[in-house]
């Protein structure tokens, strides 16, 4: 992967496609095995760039705590990025955290996005808790290089490998080569990457209430994709933020999880062209 700096910081990111229809996909690590935004580089013309966040991976490290701050960070990198490219308007996607550095983008800087692609991003739910649970039990695992071997190892040990009654063998092999992608990733990760707390997305407002009038300030064309069995982004999530974005669309996978661009890899990818053709995009 290429390496870009931008004032005081270097970002990682790999780029894919050519031309001006420009894809901007920020996240803590990109997989190779999974990469719906290749497919749609390759496949609908978008001119891709998948960026490695600050604080993960090559992109420059943090080593303190920036409170309430960290998602409008990243989204001032994202464009930050998009000037140093040269580039005026952008498509943006990402995933879980980095659909959350999406609604940010299109929050703080509306005017440099074309439309926003949000898989499993619900925002998270105003429930009191400043970090989900996900993220607290990696934040606790990595204490020490002990335990955090002792995560990644349950981690390993708790995916059953035996393919679930009706999956077809195809998922089941990129579900296998997926997770052994991932389990590489984590015990590559240091635990100063571990250990980083963003909290969840718009950590200023406390309640739905203070969210939504947040989110209702967004005016772009927005895709909300999320599955019926996600435990992180709750079907209800998308839909409060449907409701809340004047001209969004929302689709719900029944069968998905919060893995969804996995799952449903090639519909993601179909639903996203299919939002564009109908939009004018």
């Amino acid at each position: 992967m290429a390496v870009c700096k931008i004032k005081d910081i270097e970002l990682e990111y790999e780029e894919y496609g050519t031309g001006e229809r420009y894809l901007l996909c920020c996240q803590q690590s990109h997989s190779k095995v999974v990469n719906w935004t290749i497919d749609l580089a390759e496949k609908a013309g978008f001119h891709v760039y998948d960026i490695v966040i600050r604080g993960f991976g090559r992109s420059t490290h943090i080593t303190e705590d920036l409170g309430d701050t960290w998602y409008d960070m990243w989204a001032q990198d994202a464009c930050d990025f998009a000037d140093a490219m040269g580039i005026d308007k952008f498509f943006y996607s990402g995933v879980s955290h980095g659909a959350g550095i999406g609604w940010h983008i299109c929050v703080n800087h509306q005017e440099r996005v074309r439309a926003f692609f949000s898989i499993v991003g619900g925002p998270h739910s105003k429930d009191g808790q400043e970090t989900g649970s996900a993220r607290m039990k990696t934040i606790m695992a990595a204490k020490t290089e002990e335990t955090w071997k002792a995560h990644c190892d349950a981690c390993d040990a708790d995916f059953s490998r035996e393919r679930p009654e009706g999956m077809s063998e195809e998922l089941w092999e990129l579900k296998l080569r997926f997770h052994e992608e991932q389990i590489e990733n984590m015990r590559n990760m240091s635990l100063e990457e571990a250990r980083l707390n963003p909290r969840k997305p718009f950590p200023k407002q406390k309640t739905e209430e203070e969210l939504i009038a947040v989110l209702s300030q967004v005016k772009i064309p927005v895709l909300m994709m999320g599955g019926m069995h996600d435990p992180i982004c709750l079907p209800e999530n998308l839909v409060r933020s449907c409701k809340a974005v004047t001209g969004s669309k929302m689709i719900i996978y029944e069968d998905a999880t919060h893995g969804l661009d996995m799952e449903h890899k090639d519909e993601v990818v179909r639903d996203i062209v299919r939002f564009c053709e109908d939009r004018g995009l």
